[in-house]
């Protein structure tokens, strides 16, 4: 691992990489309908209630929404009374090939209905894509970026060597033919690549988000158009700007300019927050948040990259007291108006993204803006405010039934009574006996 040194400031490390079927019953019959009856609906722009809702889903939309619709006889109904009834969740930053493909209902299970998988060979996620789309397969819509362009050391998983601009430029249209939806660039992306990357990709209607790399500053990645930055930079987005020995002495005032260029330029951060913080304990022998749950695939990479790492002590309290900035950082960077994405990274698929909300009220958010991160804030960011991200008639029917109030404790997000993905339901039995395939002894 490699951190970055500057004199007079704390030194942070780099972010390790750690990118880390069963299908049962969930769907009525074909051309049916579904009714939630008496459900509180939160509107998760504003975070006002809307008490005694009946909500009718045909097909794979919200068809109606009010206290007196008609509902169909044969409507599916789900009694919605003392519960709430919020959009379905999207974990932005994910890795399939990492969690596996026999993962994908989990995270359904666990309210999330889309993900952005931020790397993955092409043969692994185009099919895993195409057997959700088809409903082979039971799992959340994937926003695809394919293999990494990178000129990373070989044996890093997920990536296309790109070394130069001439590659770069027949990478991103080679990605665009396979049908991505944005480009991913990493550490080791050379400079010139990555510029290659930011001139082209809008040229065949592409983004490109993922790590700003060691030879590009973050204030050059704002002004490149990049869409989104991971990681925090791998601290970088405060490391290089803020001053300090310690997390305790370390002043972020100094990163005034830098977070508001980020605000003013649109780039969205997605500080996997539960990665990060959980990272050092994982380093020295902890399993995973909910490693019972943990796919073969994902244990396995875990393994890997703890072995290959080989963090000493001194590194691990590097990232420790890296995260304890991150919290402040979070809120500072939220105070000058930047936007946040909730994303897992290499952690238990459903699981990680609630504890991901988690995090973002301690590092200071309100629970509704917690909220957001997972619901409206990926329909902003995918372009898609007007059928996804709020519960309204005409949008898509992808929605969670909750047992208690995600505004009043945002660990509510966890009290699941139903799913509805696509206008399929999954109930609490269906939700229980997925959650409980995938379990096994922690080892």
């Amino acid at each position: 691992m490699r951190g970055f040194r500057n004199k007079g400031r704390m030194t942070w490390p780099s972010a390790a990489v750690l990118l880390a079927c069963s299908i049962l019953p969930v769907a009525a019959q074909p051309g049916s309908s579904i009714a939630i009856t008496g459900a509180t609906v939160i509107d998760v722009a504003t975070g006002a209630h809307r008490p005694g809702v009946n909500v009718l889903i045909q097909g794979n939309t919200l068809a109606a929404l009010g206290p007196s619709i008609r509902i169909p006889r044969t409507a599916t109904r789900v009694n919605g009374k003392g519960k709430f009834l919020i959009p379905g969740l999207w974990d932005m930053h994910s890795h399939h090939q990492g969690t596996g493909a026999g993962a994908t209902d989990l995270f359904v299970a666990k309210g999330v209905v889309g993900t952005r998988d931020m790397g993955a060979d092409a043969e692994f996620i185009f099919p895993l894509r195409n057997r959700i789309r088809s409903e082979e397969l039971l799992g959340p819509e994937i926003a695809v970026s394919g293999p990494m362009l990178d000129d990373a050391p070989a044996g890093f998983p997920y990536r296309r060597a790109t070394k130069n601009a001439d590659e770069a430029k027949i990478a991103v249209h080679d990605l665009k033919k396979l049908g991505v939806d944005f480009i991913k660039v990493h550490d080791h992306t050379p400079r010139v690549v990555f510029f290659a990357i930011a001139k082209e990709a809008p040229t065949v209607g592409l983004t490109f988000s993922g790590h700003v790399p060691g030879a590009v500053t973050v204030e050059e990645a704002a002004d490149s158009g990049m869409r989104s930055i991971e990681h925090l930079a791998n601290y970088r987005v405060f490391g290089d700007c803020g001053k300090g020995e310690t997390a305790e002495t370390f002043d972020l005032s100094p990163c005034a300019r830098l977070f508001d260029k980020l605000a003013a330029r649109g780039v969205w951060q997605t500080p996997t927050l539960e990665f990060f913080q959980t990272l050092p304990a994982v380093f020295t022998g902890t399993p995973l948040d909910h490693a019972e749950y943990a796919s073969d695939s994902l244990r396995k990479l875990t393994r890997d990259n703890v072995e290959l790492s080989n963090l000493d002590e001194k590194t691990l309290e590097r990232f420790r007291q890296a995260n304890i900035v991150t919290l402040r950082a979070v809120q500072e960077l939220h105070a000058h108006g930047n936007r946040f994405l909730a994303g897992c990274d290499g952690q238990v698929p459903g699981f990680c993204l609630h504890e991901e909300l988690r995090w973002f009220t301690k590092a200071g958010l309100s629970p509704l803006e917690a909220l957001q991160t997972a619901t409206i804030n990926p329909a902003r960011f995918l372009g898609r405010e007007t059928s996804q991200g709020t519960i309204e008639a005409g949008k898509m029917a992808d929605v969670l039934l909750l047992d208690a109030d995600p505004l009043k404790d945002i660990r509510n997000t966890t009290q699941i009574a139903a799913v509805v993905i696509n206008g399929k339901l999954l109930d609490r039995a269906t939700i229980d006996r997925i959650i409980a395939s995938h379990r096994r002894p922690a080892r």
